[in-house]
């Protein structure tokens, strides 16, 4: 199964979050799932990334910028595409994978979120989505969520494409009970 984990690309103190991405990478690796990225080996992305990439039966593969090529001189991978626009990188990472995890991160964590999300709702891929809401980190964006529905400006029925997940249990366990298509995509 190919894996997209969307999550920061930048280094933190809070162990809850870095142990939560040494977690989704050990889990990738014990179930021999493959390992969709940005292509950065700090923060999040490398804790799971210095995972993956000792495996010998699970492949990485790096979606990205064209712009931060030059950046990925020390990372190992068995795949890359590189697109010149954040929304084409954004395409390929749904269409390449089977599942969206998506973990603590900044403002492009939130944007696949939510381009994740909605291009569901619209109909255009119908891929597991699962939020580690792993020490309440998107407690706010789902309340903003659940606002949208209350006031009418989404429906009650949107909430079922995307599933929450308060621990690394719960996000393995998640996974573990897919019942999903292998994506046609074999890198």
């Amino acid at each position: 199964m190919n894996i997209f984990v969307g999550c920061a690309s930048r280094n933190t103190d809070n162990e809850i979050y870095n142990e939560l991405a040494i977690g989704i990478g050990e889990y990738i690796v014990s179930q021999k799932h493959n390992f969709i990225f940005g292509g950065c080996d700090v923060g999040l992305m490398g804790k799971i990334y210095s995972i993956v990439s000792k495996s010998k039966d699970s492949k990485v593969i790096i979606s990205m910028s064209s712009a931060f090529l030059n950046q990925i001189e020390n990372i190992t991978y068995d795949h890359i595409e590189h697109f010149d626009t954040m929304t084409l990188r954004k395409e390929y990472l749904i269409k390449a994978s089977d599942v969206i995890v998506i973990l603590p991160g900044g403002l492009g964590t939130i944007d696949e979120l939510i381009t994740a999300i909605e291009s569901k709702r619209s109909g255009e891929h119908n891929k597991p989505i699962v939020i580690a809401n792993v020490n309440h980190y998107f407690d706010d964006i789902l309340k903003m969520f659940e606002r949208t529905f209350h006031e009418g400006f989404a429906d009650y029925k949107s909430r079922s494409l995307y599933h929450v997940s308060e621990s690394l249990e719960d996000v393995t366990k998640f996974l573990d009970f897919l019942d999903v298509d292998a994506n046609s995509m074999i890198f």
